[in-house]
């Protein structure tokens, strides 16, 4: 977890607008808070599975 505020760089680099806004690897984003089934789901689909 990073505070935006704190490490603005890291807001810009991956287009943070909110929270809560969760990236993953680098690339996949899940905006929002999913169900734990969801999130799992994301996971999932990032790790390409």
């Amino acid at each position: 977890m990073v505070e935006g505020s704190e490490f603005p760089f890291l807001a810009v680099k991956y287009n943070v607008q909110g929270v809560p806004h969760t990236v993953i690897n680098e690339e996949h984003s899940v905006i929002g808070a999913p169900s734990e089934m969801e999130f799992a789901r994301e996971i999932l689909k990032a790790v390409g599975k």
